[in-house]
């Protein structure tokens, strides 16, 4: 369950009513905001939340808010399973352990983070941004360069529309952070769970789409108009060909046998 603190109603307290069982509780958040040099961070954070949970995949809960004019993704702090505690090598052990014994999450988590062009989920030794929550689920998070990612004049990496027009040009596009030592893309190791992911996001309605877009508060200077609609587009074109992507560039999946039609 999250970091939740009960606040215990007293007599005359005014959040009795019609329906039983209020209570007030104070829940920790965690705030992210946007910035020159990550100007997409509260877009992400929405739009890959309310995605995620569409697929039935466990993500903390993200509010927006905004403090002192700025606007904030709210990010609810989780608490950790036990295993997690443990120091670093012993906690991707214990990652390890369950994606031998959950790969269809595991693929779920994956082939997610394919269609929202997440490139920055690390399994390794000493980072990683996953874990098991207390319910001993994998719980996803931080998702700030999924979607319109963020500039990276070095790389030659511009965000918004054109990372979005190059990641649906060419699968590969999205992977320029390996340098950083993410290990995660080697876990997709069975296509008939890679099918059913893929059919289950070609199967998300384009309303939930556009809905889980306009999420992104209105307060917020970054996207704007022309890059929400095109941030749209893109994930309800990219339904339909995510599956074909895997296929072709399947080369970048080590874990994969080798499939028909895939790129040398």
């Amino acid at each position: 369950m999250a970091a939740i603190r009960q606040i215990k109603e007293l007599p005359g307290d005014p959040i009795g009513g019609a329906s039983g069982g209020k209570t007030f509780f104070d829940v920790r958040f965690l705030g992210k905001t946007s910035s020159p040099e990550f100007p997409y961070t509260v877009a992400n954070e929405v739009v890959a939340t309310q995605i995620g949970m569409s697929l039935g995949l466990n993500l903390p809960t993200v509010i927006t808010h905004t403090v002192g004019g700025t606007t904030v993704a709210l990010i609810q702090w989780m608490d950790r399973d036990p295993s997690m505690q443990e120091p670093p090598l012993a906690t991707a052990a214990a990652l390890r352990d369950y994606v031998a014994d959950h790969p269809d999450e595991v693929h779920g988590a994956r082939i997610f983070d394919l269609f929202i062009a997440n490139n920055d989920r690390a399994f390794g030794p000493m980072r990683r941004n996953l874990l098991l929550g207390d319910d001993g689920r994998l719980l996803l998070y931080d998702h700030g360069d999924a979607c319109l990612y963020r500039p990276r004049p070095d790389a030659n990496i511009r965000a918004g529309i054109p990372r979005l027009d190059a990641v649906e040009s060419e699968l590969p596009a999205m992977f320029d952070m390996d340098h950083k030592g993410n290990h995660y893309r080697e876990f997709l190791t069975d296509w008939k769970l890679v099918d059913r992911w893929c059919e289950r996001i070609r199967l998300l309605p384009e309303y939930l789409i556009r809905a889980a877009v306009a999420r992104i508060p209105e307060s917020s200077p970054q996207p704007d108009a022309d890059e929400r609609q095109r941030l749209v587009k893109f994930l309800i074109a990219r339904r339909g060909y995510l599956l074909e992507h895997r296929v072709r560039w399947q080369v970048c999946f080590p874990g994969l046998p080798r499939r028909g039609g895939g790129v040398a």
